[in-house]
């Protein structure tokens, strides 16, 4: 076949889609035009099975023995098959008509030769990991008794996963080439016109004389293309021949694609020339690799060994023991004949991949971890292991993980369900605390970003928070990746931050992470800078670093004015003192300050409590110089309806106080302002003002104490107290404070400041009464004795009433939130707060549950005035609650309402049991 093609020139040339016309129908499509050459016409075509390469080879001569042809491919795909040749990709079909010939395999986008030359560029493991699947390629079909015929780079395809496939079976070419004439190896062999010639030395031979032709003892009969028996006879490809083309093509493989021969250079090479292979080989760095090359393309090919013995004799050695028990067996199923979807290998990937790391890592933990790494590696199939803890880095040349990430991103773009992107981000966020710099950021976050991008908002989320996290494991930066922040990673995310393109927690998981990922952009930077050269100018990294500000500010900015609560919150939660530093000072103080002072208007209380659990950390880094500013913030704090806000805003004080940000007079002016909260109802709020209290008498001078810090608070304590720096001591030496119920019944009453003025009065007439007299307190109205005689049972005393008067700025204050806060309809943010609503409660009993009750008007007066006097506190506090919300005492009122429960707003978690229940009521009725 081969002399007689050669030779044959045709008469009319047609393009390849011209001989699909009108033969297959809808059955295969002509896709596209893959390339032409005398002997084949190639196309990309479509099938009901996806897409085919089709190679055409036009009739010329109608006497070629086809036929013959057919069965051999036929044969080799079905020995393959059957024998389970997971590397090798035979034709899987074969037509005949009259004008040509058809043979058809899956199609298959990149070639090894493509993928050498394509980013990001295969790393050592990689290549290693191809090398070890192109000799079990090799091996699979070389058991089965049939070789390939041509293998160069072209034809060992290669998967988006690393997965090799030899392919394009050469059973219709010549076994044996002339020498002296190039036509030959030009028609089969040179189908890419790089002039490459990965042919074996002893296929070139010399051509013969007429006188042996006429002998027929040609070299070159039409019969010697084929045999189809299982053996090799005749003329037929040796497997030494093909170890020395995989030789070839491997030896191009590790050279970064310089081809080792032309056809020159390899005639010269089977003449005896060494000296260029010798130089290919020198720049090999890897002893057992270089062995294995100059084995396998040896001029003799009787050194040359079969596949399986290059296998079992790089077990080990070249290739980690992996490869073998774990990793082609793994992968294998991946690409078996019931193809696994995208979201299917992700979700086995998933469940297997603890496993994967241990098998992976286990030769390099046991050997090259310092300590540290091993603590680390031995707890990585802990399912909790935060992203804290130490990672452990590979090498490069023993990056096993690097494989299993490709697995994951070959994956990544035809998914299909939030739930698998979501577990391909966890993968790629586990794998990145063993992998290597590089391969983050090659490998890894181009896919992140993309999915990123993604309309799925949890997915969103995943992509963000695995993209912080592998960030931060990145140590060695590239100088070409210098800005890979303001120009690839902040452009693709930044507009998740804007509310009006992403849900509430894609903001909020946005808002967690970008002072961390500013940090990290900052690192980048200066890492960069470090490693440069002494000659790159500042300027260069001034200019950086501005651009870096300017887009996290935009950001930043978007997020301080974000329309929900909870996103500022976060914000200002996670890390807002790294943002500070990230910005500097002065960009600190007109970025973050300004915008955060407006939290205190907001009506969440939760950011509220947020603005002063963080104001002291912005605070300390801003400096002194805001003081002036922040006193009033804190101070207004004090009189937050929240009681938990309050607290907060003590310990804040406290803590500007301890650092020195507030100047002495003012420090003095807050703690008499605040020294009355000694006696509030809350614990927490004791135990803060305890806290400032002792902070300010650290600060300041025996003599001060003494003079400004003891008067105040005298008249808080029931004994006299020495030690005022020590907050246990002073916290026990505390009057009782004022009762919850008291308290509560105060700020629910209608007119407070008529209740301070009743307050005011009685002391001025205590004050007046001679000392063992009971003092005569003048008539206040019906509406205020009925208010006294409640607060008298439920704790009110002297000592309660002083302590009322001293709160009595707080106490208004607190009432005038609360009225206004009634008035606004929107202060609640859609919720309905019945402790802010003038509304009557009662309980009345179920009679008809309760045998033998008789309310009648003799039982209500019998009862006592308890009942009246409530009745009236209820008709006069004009429509306020009657009794305490924490005391849970039951009122009969006298018109038949619905029963609401209510319960203390003020109240931060110091909520008392009932003291008396539903049946005492009922046995007092009767």
């Amino acid at each position: 076949m081969g002399n007689q093609l050669v030779g044959i020139a045709p008469s009319q040339i047609y393009p390849v889609e011209h001989y699909f016309s009108g033969h297959f129908g809808t059955e295969i499509i002509f896709d596209s035009n893959m390339g032409s050459t005398r002997f084949f016409k190639v196309a990309k075509a479509k099938s009901e099975e996806g897409l085919i390469v089709v190679k055409v080879f036009v009739k010329h001569d109608p006497t070629l023995p086809l036929e013959d042809h057919k069965d051999r491919v036929e044969y080799i795909k079905k020995t393959l098959t059957l024998a389970n040749g997971v590397n090798c990709l035979p034709f899987q079909r074969v037509e005949l008509t009259d004008k040509a010939a058809y043979i058809m395999r899956e199609y298959v986008k990149h070639s090894l030769y493509d993928r050498v030359s394509t980013r990001p560029f295969l790393t050592v493991l990689e290549k290693k990991w191809i090398t070890f699947q192109i000799l079990c390629a090799l091996n699979q079909c070389h058991k089965q008794k049939i070789c390939h015929g041509d293998i160069k780079l072209e034809n060992i395809l290669i998967t988006s996963w690393n997965w090799i496939l030899l392919s394009d079976f050469a059973s219709f070419k010549p076994t044996y080439l002339p020498e002296d004439n190039p036509a030959d190896y030009t028609y089969f062999f040179d189908t890419s016109r790089r002039r490459s010639c990965y042919i074996a030395p002893e296929r070139f031979v010399k051509t013969l004389s007429s006188e042996d032709i006429d002998g027929n003892v040609s070299m070159f009969p039409t019969d010697s293309i084929i045999r189809l028996g299982p053996y090799y006879s005749g003329n037929t490809v040796l497997p030494a021949m093909d170890i020395f083309s995989a030789g070839c093509a491997l030896l191009e493989l590790w050279t970064e694609g310089t081809a080792p021969f032309e056809l020159s250079q390899l005639l010269a090479y089977r003449r005896g020339e060494r000296e260029l292979v010798e130089r290919h080989l020198q720049g090999i760095e890897n002893e057992n690799l270089r062995q294995l090359l100059t084995s396998m393309i040896d001029l003799n090919s009787a050194n040359r060994k079969s596949a399986e013995d290059y296998l079992d004799q790089e077990r080990g050695r070249l290739f980690p023991e992996y490869f073998y028990s774990f990793l082609q067996s793994y992968l294998q199923m991946f690409s078996s004949l019931q193809i696994m979807s995208p979201d299917d290998k992700i979700l086995r990937l998933h469940s297997d991949i603890n496993h994967c790391i241990l098998v992976l890592t286990a030769s390099t933990a046991t050997s090259d971890l310092t300590p540290d790494n091993e603590g680390s590696h031995h707890s990585i199939t802990n399912e909790e292991k935060t992203d804290s803890e130490t990672c452990v880095n590979m090498p490069a040349e023993q990056d096993g993980l690097i494989l299993i990430i490709t697995v994951v991103t070959s994956c990544i773009r035809g998914l299909q369900h939030s739930n698998t992107m979501i577990c391909s981000l966890e993968i790629l966020q586990k794998l990145s605390k063993y992998t290597t710099s590089e391969t983050i950021l090659d490998r890894i976050l181009p896919y992140i970003l993309h999915l990123a991008q993604n309309s799925s908002a949890k997915v969103q989320v995943q992509a963000i928070e695995t993209l912080t996290t592998c960030l931060s494991m990145v140590k060695e930066i590239p100088r070409s990746d210098a800005n890979v922040f303001p120009e690839y990673i902040l452009p693709a995310i930044t507009k998740l931050a804007n509310c009006e393109e992403s849900a509430v927690i894609v903001r909020v998981a946005f808002a967690r992470n970008i002072a961390k990922l500013a940090k990290i952009a900052v690192y980048f930077l200066e890492e960069t800078q470090r490693n440069s050269p002494n000659d790159m100018p500042t300027r260069r990294y001034e200019a950086e670093l501005n651009a870096l500000h300017e887009i996290i500010r935009l950001t930043v900015l978007s997020l301080l004015t974000d329309p929900k609560p909870v996103v500022k919150q976060t914000l200002m939660e996670y890390n807002i003192c790294d943002l500070c530093a990230f910005f500097g000072k002065e960009k600190a103080n007109d970025i973050i300050l300004s915008h955060i002072m407006t939290f205190l208007n907001d009506e969440d209380k939760n950011l509220r409590g947020s603005f002063y659990d963080n104001i002291a950390g912005v605070a300390g880094y801003v400096g002194w110089q805001v003081s002036d500013i922040l006193v009033p913030l804190l101070q207004q704090g004090f009189t937050d309806r929240e009681e938990f806000v309050i607290a907060k805003a003590i310990r804040a004080i406290t803590i500007l106080i301890e650092l020195g940000h507030i100047k002495k007079p003012t420090v003095t002016d807050i703690l008499k302002e605040t020294a009355c909260y000694l006696c509030h109802p809350n614990l927490w709020i004791r135990h803060e003002i305890c806290g400032m209290i002792t902070t300010t008498a650290r600060t300041l001078s025996a003599i001060d104490v003494q003079c400004k810090v003891l008067p105040a608070i005298i008249n808080f304590l029931k004994t006299p107290l020495i030690q005022v720096e020590k907050p246990d001591i002073l916290l026990d030496c505390l009057q009782t404070p004022i009762p919850r119920q008291v308290y509560d019944s105060v700020l629910r009453f209608a007119d407070v400041q008529k209740f301070i003025d009743a307050l005011e009065e009685r002391a001025k007439i205590r004050q007046n009464t001679r000392q063992g007299m009971l003092p005569q307190y003048e008539d206040m109205g019906q509406t205020l004795c009925n208010l006294f005689r409640r607060l008298t049972s439920e704790g009110l005393t002297d000592q309660v009433e002083m302590q009322l008067l001293a709160m009595k700025s707080f106490l208004l204050k607190l009432k005038c939130k609360s009225q206004q806060e009634t008035g606004d309809p929107s202060s609640s943010n859609g919720r309905i707060v019945l402790n802010r609503k003038n509304i009557i409660c009662h309980e009345y009993p179920l009679a008809d549950k309760l045998s033998g009750i008789k309310l009648s008007l003799e039982a209500r007066i019998n009862d006592g005035n308890t009942l009246a006097s409530t009745a009236s506190d209820i008709a006069t506090t004009g429509g306020g609650l009657s009794g305490s919300p924490s005391s849970g005492v039951l009122v009969l009122g006298t018109q038949p309402t619905t029963m609401t429960t209510m319960s203390a707003a003020t109240s931060l978690g110091e909520y008392t049991m009932p003291e008396r229940n539903y049946w005492q009521v009922c046995r007092t009725l009767v």
